[in-house]
């Protein structure tokens, strides 16, 4: 290492992970590795295999090791973060002695690496959703981000949209079923199921929306237009989740985005409306293998690359403000942290907007949103923001007192 590797702060920026939306994980944490501060920070890359087990390597910063999983990984350092505070370092895993392998006795050096800051992105279930925040939080090290509580209420759909309904923001209807409800009787369960959805309030009619309650990329998310449809609509989503969460369909709908940036106070960006290749609703294709015009990059830059009208001059200011103003709210009482995408619906017949969902680590940090607001702000410096926010959030939590010493044990 060189005296300017010395100067710099060692970034473990965390990827991949066990979820389906693994691959988007990957395109969001090389480009925020390129745009990167290289003169105030060294990037580490730390690739969490779908087994979930931990890699480190320079060779990590190349799509093509991606294409020849998992015989690539031979060449790679397999690491791990230890749950235990004061260490703030990957520990290498295989260890060995000086005089050779540990065994008997003999003493084994371990190997770590030094890490300053842990910036996760993760998208999806054990990344996005407090679980490695929980192990960050073991671990007492510094990390960007929303911490355990806020990750995983903004993941969990239902519990977000009630949440944030009992502080007036306005949501669609909605119920949660679970796949437990299927383990007997599947045919006739799915048909009890289906009856309890159509007589909840508000989701009477077809045609209706199923999620996966806690996923995001629009991964198993179908249409139904009819009884058989949310059949196989909630089949489709118990496929990737244990929950699935029914909304209505809006007729005439328009879908609204904003960022929101953990500063001094919350700041919000610019809005988007997302276009959909069909005209409906925005599927994982149109999200991450569409390309976007020369302005948004090609298809492998995730959700920067996604057809987007930014800022829309002929969309009403007050609907703008009043997505931007939810949006900052929102992202306060979630308590959340570092930078995240709230996404609306509008109700065009009604002209009536609804929180969708909030993406605590969005695809691409949705840097594209912040360049084109005003003031811009340019993806190499809202990076920088987030790890220097976190330090701060570090700090202040070091300040709290956690050991009050023997007392009721000994009375």
């Amino acid at each position: 290492m060189n005296n300017g590797d010395n100067k710099r702060q060692t970034i473990a920026v965390l990827f991949g992970g066990r979820s389906v939306e693994h691959e988007i994980s990957i395109i969001t944490a090389l480009q925020m590795i390129e745009a990167m501060d290289t003169v105030k920070y060294r990037p580490l890359p730390v690739y969490v295999a779908p087994t979930g087990k931990w890699y480190c390597g320079d060779e990590l910063l190349k799509k093509e090791v991606y294409k020849n999983m998992p015989a690539s990984l031979s060449g790679l350092k397999e690491v791990v973060l230890l749950p235990t505070p004061g260490l703030n370092s990957l520990t290498v895993i295989g260890l060995r002695s000086k005089g050779g392998f540990g065994i008997f006795g003999s003493k084994v050096a371990e190997e770590t690496i030094p890490v300053d800051v842990f910036f996760p992105c993760f998208h999806g279930s054990y990344g996005e959703d407090g679980c490695v925040q929980g192990l960050f939080e073991l671990a007492d090290v510094t990390y960007t981000g929303s911490d355990v509580v806020s990750s995983a209420l903004s993941m969990s759909k239902y519990h977000c949209k009630k949440f944030l309904e009992s502080h007036d923001i306005p949501v669609l209807p909605s119920i949660v079923v679970s796949k437990a409800e299927l383990d007997q009787g599947m045919g006739s369960n799915l048909a009890k199921m289906r009856e309890r959805i159509l007589a909840q309030p508000g989701l009477g009619n077809f045609p209706l929306f199923v999620k996966p309650a806690t996923l995001g990329s629009s991964i198993g998310v179908s249409k139904a237009d009819d009884a058989a449809g949310l059949d196989a609509a909630l089949l489709k989503a118990f496929k990737y989740d244990v929950e699935a969460i029914v909304e209505p369909c809006l007729d005439d709908k328009m879908e609204i985005n904003v960022s929101v940036m953990d500063d001094v106070e919350a700041v919000a960006s610019v809005v988007e409306i997302p276009v959909s290749s069909s005209g409906n609703e925005l599927t994982y294709e149109d999200k991450y293998m569409r390309p976007g015009s020369k302005k948004n990059g090609p298809a492998s830059s995730g959700m920067a690359g996604l057809a987007r009208v930014i800022n829309p001059t002929d969309l009403d200011p007050k609907l703008k403000e009043q997505a931007r103003s939810y949006a900052k709210r929102a992202f306060e009482l979630i308590g959340c942290a570092g930078v995240a995408r709230i996404d609306f619906m509008v109700d065009l017949k009604k002209g009536q907007l609804y929180f969708n969902e909030i993406n605590p680590l969005p695809g691409s940090l949705s840097y594209y949103l912040w360049v084109n607001s005003e003031p811009a702000v340019l993806y190499t410096d809202m990076i920088t923001l987030m790890i220097e926010r976190a330090q701060l959030r570090k700090k202040r939590k070091a300040s709290v007192s956690v050991d009050i010493g023997f007392k009721a044990l000994f009375k």
